[in-house]
C-alpha cells in the first residue's frame, strides 16, 4: 500500500512538473502562444486543505416548514485536489483533474434542534467529488483558447437514490490573446453552479505583471486578487475578493423521494501567505470575511425555481491552511 502511494505521489508530481515547463515566450508567428505571463507562481499538483468558518447566525422563513432560527459553531470543510498532463505538444495541451470535498455544519446545542433543515445539515455531509478536464489550444499569433470541462456528484450521494440525481456539470470555453510576457486576457462563458443556481455567466480573465514581484490576476466575477512575491520566489502574498458557489442535491429526511437543492454562494475577502517548506513542499494559510450570498433550498436549479425555505447567514471570520506540493526547480530548467 505504500508503495503504490509513493508511485501515485512521484507521477503526479512529475506530470505537474510537465506542465509547467512551458517557457514564457512573446507570441509570434514562429512560436506557439502560452497563455502565461512572468512572476506566476508554479503550479500545484496536490493540494490538501482544511477549512473553518466559525461562529454565525443563520435565519430562516418558509412557508412550508416555518420561520426558525439558530447558531452555528463552525463549518468545517477538507479539500483534496490532483492535476496531472495527458497531452503535451506544442500546438495543444490536455490536463485532467481530481477534486473531492466534504463540509459539515456544527450547531450550538444540537439536541434542542427541531427545524428541519437543521437537523439535515447537523447530521449528514455535504460532499462532492469531480472530475476536471483542461484543455489549451495556443495558436502561432497572439492568441489562444482554453476550454474547461467538470462534471461530478454534489450533495448527500451516499444515500438510495440514483447516483444521476447528483450529477452536477459545468463548462468554460474562452479565447485569449497574449500581449507580451506581462500581459495576457481573455473572454468567454461559463454555464456552471458559481451563483449557486444554475446559470450562464460571462467570463474576463487578465493577468498582469508589473515586474516579477507584483501583479494582478483576475477570472471575473469568480476571482480578483492583487500578489506579491519575495524576490527568491519563496513566500507568495495575496490580497483577494472570491466569488464561491455551489448546488447540493439533499434531501429532508430519509423518508423523503424528491430531492431539494441547496443553493449555496458567498463572496470573500482574503490575505494569504504560501511559503515554501523544502522546494517541491509548500503550504498556506488564508484568513479573512466571508459573506453570505445565497443559501435557500429550492426544487428546483434554475433561476426560476420555487425557494422551500429562505435563509440568511450574518458574515463570518473564515480561516484555512494547506499543503500543497510544486514542481522542483531542477525539472523547470
Amino acid at each position: 500500500m505504500r508503495s503504490k502511494f509513493q508511485f501515485l505521489f512521484l507521477f503526479c508530481l512529475l506530470c505537474t512538473s510537465a506542465l509547467a515547463q512551458e517557457t514564457i515566450v512573446n507570441c509570434t508567428d514562429s512560436t506557439f502562444c502560452v497563455p502565461s505571463v512572468i512572476g506566476l507562481p508554479r503550479s500545484k499538483g496536490i493540494v490538501i486543505k482544511r477549512e473553518i468558518v466559525r461562529d454565525y447566525s443563520i435565519q430562516s422563513e418558509s412557508d412550508e416548514l416555518g420561520n426558525s432560527s439558530a447558531e452555528l459553531r463552525r463549518n468545517r470543510r477538507w479539500e483534496f485536489k490532483v492535476r496531472a498532463p495527458i497531452i503535451m505538444k506544442d500546438g495543444f495541451k490536455m490536463a485532467a483533474g481530481l477534486k473531492y470535498f466534504v463540509e459539515e455544519h456544527n450547531f450550538e446545542n444540537p439536541e434542542s434542534l427541531n427545524y428541519p433543515f437543521y437537523q439535515n445539515l447537523e447530521n449528514r455531509s455535504l460532499r462532492s467529488i469531480r472530475g476536471e478536464l483542461f484543455l489549451v489550444k495556443p495558436t502561432k499569433t497572439n492568441k489562444f483558447y482554453l476550454l474547461r470541462i467538470s462534471g461530478g456528484l454534489n450533495g448527500d450521494y451516499g444515500s438510495d437514490l440514483a447516483k444521476h440525481e447528483f450529477f452536477k456539470f459545468s463548462i468554460s470555453p474562452l479565447i485569449g490573446w497574449k500581449k507580451n510576457d506581462y500581459v495576457s486576457y481573455a473572454f468567454g462563458l461559463a454555464f456552471s453552479y458559481g451563483l449557486g443556481n444554475r446559470s450562464i455567466l460571462p467570463i474576463i480573465a487578465y493577468n498582469k505583471s508589473f515586474n516579477n514581484q507584483w501583479g494582478v490576476e483576475m477570472v471575473l466575477p469568480a476571482e480578483a486578487k492583487l500578489r506579491y512575491s519575495t524576490l527568491n520566489q519563496k513566500n507568495f502574498f495575496y490580497l483577494k475578493s472570491e466569488l464561491n458557489g455551489s448546488n447540493y442535491s439533499v434531501r429532508l429526511d430519509e423518508s423523503q423521494d424528491d430531492l431539494l437543492y441547496l443553493n449555496k454562494s458567498e463572496v470573500r475577502f482574503l490575505l494569504s501567505w504560501e511559503r515554501e517548506i523544502h522546494d517541491w513542499l509548500w503550504f498556506g494559510i488564508e484568513t479573512g470575511m466571508r459573506s453570505n450570498i445565497n443559501f435557500d433550498l429550492s426544487s428546483e436549479t434554475g433561476f426560476n425555481a420555487n425557494t422551500v425555505v429562505n435563509n440568511k447567514l450574518n458574515a463570518a471570520m473564515v480561516y484555512n491552511m494547506s499543503i500543497f506540493v510544486v514542481p522542483p526547480r531542477k525539472l523547470l530548467k
